[in-house]
């Protein structure tokens, strides 16, 4: 996916003047990979669209305003952020479709080539370290649900994240 984040701190800043034109291009150039990246989350195609929608409608009414300087990191978290909390208000569905499959689950399809990087990087972690950034990143796990899921201390959990992380920050920056 190629974003000019230029181009969407444009857009942004005429939709909160209610330009509609400006709103159906953010909803066309974006759509699409947001819908994905909630669906990685909430696992259910209706639930995953539901909450696109809601995430756009809040935008529109002015609910939520865009930082100026990085709307579209802003608009990626906003909509990641509505799925997960639909999962802590409602519960998760397909969740048992998740038992075992965390490494087939590393990321979306890369589509660019940090995600490609991020891909690789993700890969060279031990199994342990990757499944709990996988759950906790792309599903929305909470601690608590990932220790559960994988049968491991809490505080083992959050070492495993911090490690893990860690190494991907090295890995990443080489």
């Amino acid at each position: 996916m190629d974003i000019d984040k230029e181009e969407i701190r444009t857009l942004f800043s005429r939709i909160m003047l209610q330009d509609r034109e400006a709103f159906t291009t953010l909803y066309q150039r974006t759509s699409g990979y947001l819908y994905t990246r909630i669906l990685l989350i909430v696992r259910d195609r209706a639930i995953a669209a539901d909450l696109l929608q809601e995430g756009y409608i809040k935008i529109w009414h002015g609910k939520l305003r865009s930082p100026i300087d990085a709307p579209w990191a802003w608009l990626c978290q906003v909509m990641r952020n509505q799925a997960i909390d639909h999962i802590r208000q409602h519960g998760r569905r397909g969740e048992t479709a998740l038992l075992g499959q965390e490494d087939d689950l590393i990321a979306p399809p890369p589509q660019q080539e940090k995600e490609r990087r991020l891909t690789d990087c993700l890969s060279r972690l031990e199994a342990e370290k990757r499944s709990a950034i996988v759950l906790a990143w792309y599903h929305g796990f909470s601690h608590p649900e990932i220790a559960s899921h994988l049968s491991a201390p809490q505080g083992t959990i959050k070492s495993w994240i911090r490690r893990g992380l860690s190494e991907l920050k090295q890995c990443l920056s080489q």
